[in-house]
């Protein structure tokens, strides 16, 4: 087994595809599909299965690249260490698309004062949060579950090593541009929201209830889904359309244009952060994880 294998594997994992990590690779697929055959038969192992979607990880397959994620960064941190003389402190947060983590990463960002870093943020579908996290690519991710749906997302958590740990409890508030008809509304009705179109998060071909961002479940007859942030901010302020978040959105962010209204609802659910069970947390993402939780405090105090 060599350091070039191990990356192979890795760059798999996260394209999904054999295909897409070749063209990332600039290698061709053959020779990347003949390197993941050797390791397999190097230690007799199934590292991944094919599908109509592309592949994905066996069970095996997954413990392998758990242990191949650590030789890897090992590897790069020796190299960085002796070849270039610098050390680069590193946080990759996955996300689903939530405003107030960006706000939080960009605070991190300032307050380091460290000559090299290497962070990330991305925001993304939650079946891609998870898998981000699992997979160790990121250090940590932040989701939102239902009030419902605990125990299912916990168990379906738990079967990937991953742990799921509660930072605030939020309850729906509709998103609207501060002109918007229902902008002078102190609390909303669904049957207030039934002219309107409703604003969504994507999950593709994840679309199951407990991957849903939204908190609650509105059957609209006028639907838009998107899949960026920037995409929504722009439906928010140009049209009468509407989604329903936490009510947590900083002003900086968004210039006062998009304001937040409770909706008349008993659904609520739990925004947390996943790690995996089997890795030390860095010092960073521990700063991190301080910088979440003064957040949900000043919003339990408003």
């Amino acid at each position: 087994m060599t350091i070039t294998q191990c990356k192979y594997v890795l760059k798999i994992a996260e394209c999904g595809s054999f295909n897409e990590a070749a063209k990332q690779l600039f290698i061709a697929q053959s020779s990347l599909s003949v390197s993941v055959r050797q390791l397999e038969q190097e230690f007799d192992i199934k590292i991944f299965e094919r599908s109509g979607n592309g592949v994905y990880l066996t069970e095996e397959g997954a413990e392998f690249v758990r242990y191949v994620r650590h030789i890897v960064e090992q590897n790069d941190f020796i190299v960085n260490r002796y070849t270039n003389k610098k050390l680069s402190k590193r946080l990759y947060v996955a996300t689903q698309h939530y405003d107030f983590v960006a706000d939080i990463f960009g605070k991190l960002v300032d307050e380091t004062k460290e000559d090299f870093f290497d962070f990330s943020l991305t925001e993304m579908k939650t079946y891609d949060v998870i898998h981000q996290v699992e997979t160790a690519y990121c250090d940590i991710g932040i989701i939102a579950i239902r009030a419902n749906d605990i125990s299912i997302m916990k168990r379906y958590l738990s079967k990937r090593d991953l742990l799921f740990t509660p930072f605030l409890e939020a309850f729906p508030h509709v998103f609207v541009r501060k002109n918007h008809p229902l902008s002078n509304k102190s609390l909303i009705t669904l049957k207030a929201l039934e002219k309107y179109p409703y604003v969504t998060y994507e999950q593709g071909e994840h679309n199951v209830s407990f991957f849903a961002e939204e908190i609650v479940d509105i059957h609209s007859d006028k639907h838009i889904a998107i899949n960026d942030r920037a995409t929504l901010m722009n439906a928010l302020l140009s049209t009468n359309c509407y989604t329903v978040g936490t009510g947590i959105m900083p002003s900086q962010l968004n210039e006062g244009r998009i304001i937040s209204i409770p909706l008349e609802s008993e659904d609520y659910y739990t925004i947390g952060y996943i790690l995996r069970t089997d890795r030390n947390t860095s010092e960073l993402t521990k700063e991190f994880i301080k910088m979440l939780n003064l957040t949900a405090k000043d919003y339990i105090s408003e």
